[in-house]
């Protein structure tokens, strides 16, 4: 599908963009020219991204100053977070999306599009075992986050991939879909991943919606 023209020419600020999914947003969004601001840590490694042409912020999510800093006065037209970590601790993955979350309704905005995973709240229930295992200690901080940002006040767009696949290029491009059902269950691969969230930036019938990232085309990995 072609690219869709850039309508707001304010930056996007991507949480999480120096690597996996939120590498692959930054290089959809830098595709059809948006600008972009890239939220780091002092110790991020800025090598893959920074040819893409992005700015760059130091506001680590789990620092509350550096995180109002960055966000407080600011205008950007949206701020996507894709990040989570397994063996951090503790875990950035309700902690630091309060942060930012805070930081933006003191700011009056932006949007939030916010990826957490198939599992997390209402979800989890329709979740295969394996995921269920693999991500016990990080899914109920998922499920958190989501609830924090319902109840912020902000405009925001929840979505939940299924399992990411490793490979970072789908070999079926673009078969990918938003499904506004939290029984959905299946697999993506990131690439695919990153244009539905910049599609669901474009989309306003997205706005209050959470939902599931699943690529119908994609052959399950075990």
């Amino acid at each position: 599908a072609p690219l869709a023209a850039v309508e707001d020419p304010r930056p996007v600020l991507v949480y999480g963009g120096t690597r996996k999914a939120g590498y692959e947003v930054v290089k959809v969004l830098r595709a059809r020219g948006q600008a972009v601001t890239v939220a780091v840590r002092p110790s991020s490694d800025r090598s893959q991204v920074a040819p893409l042409g992005v700015d760059f912020v130091v506001a680590d999510a789990m620092d509350v100053d550096a995180v109002n800093k960055a966000i407080i006065g600011s205008d950007y037209q949206a701020i996507i977070s894709t990040f989570g970590c397994f063996s951090c601790d503790p875990p950035p993955d309700f902690l630091g999306n309060k942060n930012v979350i805070d930081a933006a309704k003191a700011n009056g905005g932006p949007r939030i599009i916010l990826i957490t995973s198939i599992g997390a709240g209402d979800s989890e229930e329709h979740t295969n075992l394996l995921t269920k295992i693999a991500l016990r200690k990080i899914l109920p901080l998922k499920t958190q986050a989501e609830d924090y940002l319902r109840a912020s006040g902000l405009d925001y767009t929840i979505i939940r991939p299924g399992g990411l696949m490793t490979e970072d290029i789908s070999p079926t491009a673009n078969t990918g879909l938003l499904y506004d059902d939290p029984s959905a269950f299946g697999f993506i691969h990131r690439s695919d991943l990153a244009g539905l969230i910049v599609g669901a930036l474009d989309d306003k019938r997205t706005l209050g919606k959470t939902l599931a990232a699943i690529d119908p085309a994609a052959e399950t990995p075990f």
